[in-house]
Parts: structure tokens; sequence; C-alpha cells
């Protein structure tokens, strides 16, 4: 499995620097005026750093066994969960709302992929939502769907 996370980790390195070298190409524009290539280079410089770390972790691993046996069979469930809750987050959010809809999904996330007790899924879910809200509406000033409670 070590070797396995170490291809992962390589991959996602080598994609991350793919994503920086096409957005600088692009024209990343200036700090003030950015250009159609910033926002995809800051990703890619993200998606590295974490790369990064994430290579180094598993290279730092030295014969720790994993188990896997108890929660394989979960994380594929976890897959199939992920999928549909964001098939039915996008489905929903003209409907619901963003506020509300990203309260329940980041909710789930917490409580079913990787399990919390309530109060941690709960609180987790409205910091997200809120600051997602703060995000969006306040800061970007983007047009998020206000839902059925009009927020």
């Amino acid at each position: 499995m070590k070797g396995f996370r170490l291809y992962c980790n390589v991959f996602w390195l080598l994609f991350s620097l793919i994503v920086c070298i096409e957005a600088y190409r692009v024209n990343l524009g200036e700090f003030s005026n950015p250009g159609p290539g910033f926002f995809p280079f800051c990703v890619g410089l993200v998606m590295l750093g974490l790369s990064l770390a994430a290579l180094f972790q598993s290279m730092g691993e030295k014969g720790k066994a994993e188990k896997t046996s108890q929660r394989g069979s979960m994380r594929w469930w976890n897959i199939v969960i992920i999928t549909a809750a964001i098939i039915t987050y996008a489905l929903t959010l003209e409907k619901i709302g963003f506020l509300i809809n990203t309260f329940l999904f980041v909710g789930l996330l917490l409580k079913v992929v990787e399990p919390q007790p309530w109060k941690i899924a709960v609180i987790g879910g409205l910091i997200g939502a809120v600051s997602a809200n703060l995000l969006f509406n306040v800061i970007f000033q983007s047009q998020i769907p206000s839902g059925i409670l009009g927020f």
C-alpha cells in the first residue's frame, strides 16, 4: 500500500506542476488585475504544496500496517455517498438555497463519511455554510441561490 500511495502522490505532484505551467502560459496578469491564469495558478500552487506534504508523509512511513481490512468496504461506500451528495447538492441548490444546502452537505460529510459526533457535525456544517456564504456573498459579491427561505 505504501508504494501505491507514493505513486498517487507523485501523480498529483506532476499534475499540479502541469497546472501551474499551463496557467502561467495562459496569462497570470497582475495582482490588482488578475488574468485568466491567475486562479488556476493559485490552485496549482495549493495542490503542489499538499502533494509535497503527502509525498513526504508517505516516504516517512516505515512499515506501518494499514487497517484496510476493517475500513476497506466502508471507503467504497464513502465514494458512493460523496458522489450522491454532490449530485444532490447540485440538483437542489436552486430550490433549497445555498446556505441550507451547504449546511446539509458539510454536515453529511462530517457525520457519515468521516464519522463525527452530532455536535461536531452540526457545528462544522454551520461553520462551513457561514464561511462559504461570507466568502461568496460578502467578499466576492456573487449571486448565490437564496432558496425557499429567502437567504
